[in-house]
C-alpha cells in the first residue's frame, strides 16, 4: 500500500454522511485499499481462527443477530462491503476480529477444554494486544474540561502499513443520533471514539474463563461481536442509555469499556459474557486508569471464574501512567502533560508507550504453559478525546514520536428535537414506584 506525503504523519480522515448504507458505501469507497488490505491480512491462516469455522460463526450467528439487534450497523457494514468491493461476511470478520482471535488455538490443544459455562474453548488465548485507557474529570484538568484518553496498542502492521482511519460520522437527521468521531481499523464501525453529545469510550482487551466460542450447532444464545457495543454506546443520547446497552448486549467474550461524559462522570465497565463489573474512581481523585487485567473486587473474589491475562506490561502500565499524571490532577493537568505521561518507556519496548520488538523475548518464555504467541506490537495511536470541547487530539504511532493533530467534531450538542423510537404496545418501559 502506498502512503502519500500527507498521510505520512497522520491517518486518513474519512468523513461520511447520511443513512447507514450510504455512509458505509462512502467509507468503503474512500478507504477501499485499506479495507481490502485488512480483510486479506485477517484471512491469512493463523491470524484469527480456522477459516471455515469463522465464516460459519459469521453466517449463522453474527449476521442474523446483528440484523435482529443492530440493523443500522448491518446496513452500514453492507455499504462498506459494496464500497470496498468485498463481501459482507468479510466486513463482519473485520468487526469481529477481537472475538474471532479467541479461537486461535489448535483444535488438538483445546480438545476437551471447557470454560465455566461448559463451552469448549477452541482457542484459550487471543494474541495479547493491549491498551491503556483513562478519563479525567473537570476537577483534574487546567482547562476544566473532561478528557477520555488512550494508548491503543495493537499489531504494528496497522501503523506501519497505514491501515487505520479517523472516521467521522454524521447520521441522517431522521435517525435521531449524534455525530461521531472514531479511531478504527479501516472497514470497522469503531474501536474508540466520542460523540457530539459529549460521550466518550475507550477500551481494553480482557480475557476471562467465561469467554467461549459460540457454536451454531447447539442452542446458543444470541451473540454479536463486542466491538459493535462501542459504536452502539456512542450512538446513545445519554449515559444512562449507554449503560443499558452495555448490560443488555449479547456477547461471548470479555472486554473493558472506559466511559466518560462531558457532564462530569466516568467509570469503567469490566464485561464478561455473563456479568458487568462496575469500577468507579475515588470521589476525591476524579480520574481513573485501566489496563488489561480485571480489577473489580467481586470478580477477583470468585473461585469459579478467573482472569486469563498471561502476565506482562498490564501489571505496571496503570501505575506508570498514574505516576506521570498524579502531580497535576488537582486542576493542573494539560494535554501536553498527559501526552508526556503516555510516552513512558519503562520495560521498553514493551512499555506504556509500546514499540515494535525486533528480537522478542518469546525465545525465553514461549515454551511456558498457557503462553500466547505475540506478534510485533506497537502503540498505533495515542488519542485524547476532549469531551467538553468536542475536539480530538491524536497522533499516528507511539506518542513519544508522533505528530499530534487536533480535529473538531460538529453535530448536535444536545438531544432536544431528536426523534424518539416509538415503542409498540407492551414494550413501554415499566412504571416502577
Amino acid at each position: 500500500m502506498r502512503i502519500n506525503a500527507e498521510e505520512k504523519h497522520s491517518y486518513q480522515h474519512v468523513v461520511v454522511r447520511g443513512l447507514p448504507y450510504d455512509r458505509g458505501l462512502s467509507h468503503g469507497q474512500q478507504a477501499k485499499d485499506k479495507v481490502q488490505a485488512n480483510v486479506e491480512y485477517y484471512k491469512q491462516p493463523g491470524k484469527l481462527a480456522e477459516r471455515d469455522v469463522m465464516y460459519m460463526i459469521i453466517k449463522n450467528l453474527y449476521v442474523p443477530n446483528i440484523e435482529a439487534h443492530y440493523p443500522a450497523g448491518l446496513e452500514e457494514m453492507k455499504g462498506i462491503a459494496d464500497g470496498a468491493s468485498v463481501s459482507l461476511e468479510d466486513i463482519v470478520l473485520l468487526n469481529a476480529r477481537y472475538d474471532l482471535a479467541r479461537l486461535n488455538r489448535p483444535a488438538e490443544e483445546a480438545k476437551g477444554t471447557l470454560n465455566s459455562n461448559g463451552h469448549t474453548l477452541d482457542g484459550e488465548y487471543e494474541h495479547a494486544n493491549e491498551c491503556t485507557s483513562s478519563f479525567f474529570l473537570k476537577e483534574t484538568t487546567a482547562s476544566g474540561d473532561v478528557l477520555n484518553a488512550q494508548n491503543w496498542d495493537m499489531s504494528a502492521r496497522l501503523w506501519l502499513t497505514d491501515a487505520i482511519i479517523y472516521l467521522e460520522v454524521h447520521p441522517d437527521p431522521s435517525e435521531g443520533k449524534p455525530s461521531l468521531f472514531l479511531v478504527t481499523e479501516a472497514g470497522q464501525l469503531g474501536r474508540s471514539g466520542m460523540n457530539s453529545l459529549g460521550i466518550g469510550v475507550t477500551a481494553n482487551s480482557l480475557m476471562s474463563t467465561e469467554d467461549y466460542s459460540p457454536d451454531q450447532r447447539v442452542d446458543d444464545k444470541a451473540v454479536m461481536p463486542i466491538s459493535l457495543l462501542r459504536r452502539m454506546v456512542l450512538e446513545c443520547s445519554h449515559i444512562s442509555e449507554a449503560f443499558t446497552a452495555i448490560q443488555q448486549f449479547p456477547r461471548h467474550v470479555s472486554n473493558n469499556l472506559t466511559l466518560a461524559t462531558a457532564e462530569g462522570f466516568g467509570m469503567c465497565l469490566e464485561i464478561t459474557p455473563n456479568r458487568v463489573y462496575k469500577v468507579y474512581c475515588e470521589i476525591d481523585d476524579s480520574y481513573l486508569i485501566h489496563t488489561n487485567h480485571f480489577t473489580e473486587k467481586s470478580f477477583l473474589s470468585r473461585d469459579d471464574v478467573y482472569d486469563r491475562y498471561p502476565g506482562g506490561s498490564s501489571w505496571f502500565r496503570r501505575q506508570r501512567l498514574e505516576q506521570g499524571v498524579r502531580p497535576y490532577t488537582k486542576g493542573l493537568l494539560t494535554t501536553e502533560q498527559l501526552i508526556k505521561a503516555f510516552s513512558d518507556h519503562l520495560s521498553y519496548p514493551e512499555a506504556l508507550c509500546c514499540h515494535p520488538d525486533k528480537d522478542p523475548l518469546d525465545r525465553v518464555i514461549g515454551d511456558l504453559p498457557g503462553y500466547p504467541f505475540r506478534g510485533t506490537t506497537a502503540t498505533v495511536t495515542c488519542v485524547i478525546y476532549n469531551l467538553s470541547q468536542r475536539t480530538i487530539t491524536t497522533c499516528k504511532g507511539p506518542p513519544c514520536q508522533g505528530h499530534f493533530k487536533t480535529f473538531s467534531l460538529g453535530g448536535p450538542r444536545n438531544s432536544i428535537g431528536f426523534e424518539r423510537k416509538k415503542y409498540g404496545e407492551g414494550l413501554e418501559r415499566p412504571e416502577v414506584p
